[in-house]
């Protein structure tokens, strides 16, 4: 993506290694090779010196990560048949690059980022459809001629002064995508994610918790950059697109929140079932179909934005249970009372007193970190 700042997508060490490879590339026989070929060299070649400046992440749990949701991503993209490669570099800063022929490269930093594969997944669509589509490619093709006349008579020259100069501007003309490029990266991610079990509402809460960081920031200069859509801009039409494709804007799932865990206990020689809500207890039955179906219900319902005040212990015909918006999310009989004691009241009243406390601190865990 754009910045090359803390809080961006792209790091863009790559645009330097890029600018040499087209030099070396006009003076090569390789330009009569097909123009795919010269894509997936140039890539390759740029992915080895980008790969001897940064430490390559061998962790298997991590590559394993990666390279599962990438290849459902690139297996629906515009060309699937490029030989994408997925890799982690040990960078602290919030990054991702795609260079020409399908290389991808992610930082540490974007892994502790995003808050779920879903989002990951829409940095890595990003990522593929700029490579998809030739971005790098088209770029190399707009840059200024004068710049890399500048920088080939530098190196030919061998004034270290000027190739520093040439260098820097190359690498400004290089280092982000421009506006229409962006736009198309960000739309066709979308359209991606649309393909796989991957929510392309992702490409939505990526952008706006980078709104969110950029916020908290120091303002910046952006030099070259500030032709190139801001990302507050970018979450704007992403939204409108999502909404003129009529994907429902559940940001729940891709944000990571309000987690809903069902799993089995046993307590003693009893096996029971428990529900959880971000791994905080909220109750346990030793009737699974009452755990599922009250799970299924609370899941649609805080996709709806369920809010704590909505729920509430109340009295039903024949005992007490615990409701939100109207809806009976468990309904306690006598016997239930066994492993809390008390009564059915007090049941009730304990149940939709977690239920509440554990949607209340979601939501202030999650206006504190967005």
């Amino acid at each position: 993506m754009t910045r090359p700042a803390r809080g961006a997508f792209v790091f863009r060490l790559a645009a330097g290694i890029l600018a040499a490879l087209l030099l070396a590339s006009a003076a090569s026989p390789a330009l009569a090779a097909p123009a795919e070929d010269q894509e997936i060299r140039i890539g390759r070649q740029a992915a080895t010196e980008l790969e001897a400046k940064f430490k390559v992440v061998k962790d298997p749990e991590i590559t394993d990560r990666v390279n599962r949701i990438g290849a459902a991503v690139s297996a629906v993209s515009d060309r699937p048949r490029l030989p994408y490669n997925f890799k982690v570099v040990e960078v602290a800063q919030v990054n991702a690059v795609a260079l020409p022929g399908g290389f991808v490269y992610l930082t540490t930093g974007l892994l502790k980022f995003v808050r779920s594969d879903h989002e990951l997944a829409a940095v890595i669509a990003h990522e593929v459809a700029h490579a998809a589509r030739a971005h790098g490619m088209e770029m190399m093709r707009r840059a200024n001629q004068a710049a890399f006349v500048t920088l080939l008579v530098a190196i030919f020259a061998r004034d270290a002064n000027l190739a520093q100069g040439a260098h820097i501007f190359s690498t400004g003309l290089l280092s982000g995508y421009s506006r229409d490029l962006e736009r198309d990266a960000d739309l066709a991610s979308i359209a991606y994610l649309s393909k796989t079990a991957y929510s392309p509402v992702a490409v939505l809460t990526v952008l706006e918790r980078l709104v969110r960081a950029e916020q908290l920031s120091p303002r910046r200069d952006l030099g070259a950059f500030a032709e190139h859509p801001k990302t507050a801009e970018r979450a704007q039409y992403v939204e409108a697109e999502l909404r003129a494709r009529r994907i429902a804007l559940v940001r729940r799932v891709p944000a990571n929140y309000l987690v809903l865990t069902v799993r089995e206990h046993i307590n003693g020689d009893v096996a029971l079932t428990e529900l959880l809500l971000n791994n905080r207890p909220i109750v346990r039955l030793p009737d699974p179909a009452r755990i599922k179906e009250a799970a299924d219900l609370l899941d649609r319902l805080f996709d709806a934005d369920l809010e704590p005040f909505e729920v509430s212990a109340a009295e039903y015909p024949g005992g007490w249970g615990v409701f939100a918006r109207g809806w009976a999310v468990f309904r306690f009989v006598p016997r239930d009372v066994s492993l809390e004691g008390g009564s059915v009241r007090d049941l009730a009243v304990t149940i939709a007193f977690r239920l509440r406390a554990a949607i209340d601190d979601d939501i202030r865990r999650r206006r504190l970190q967005g």
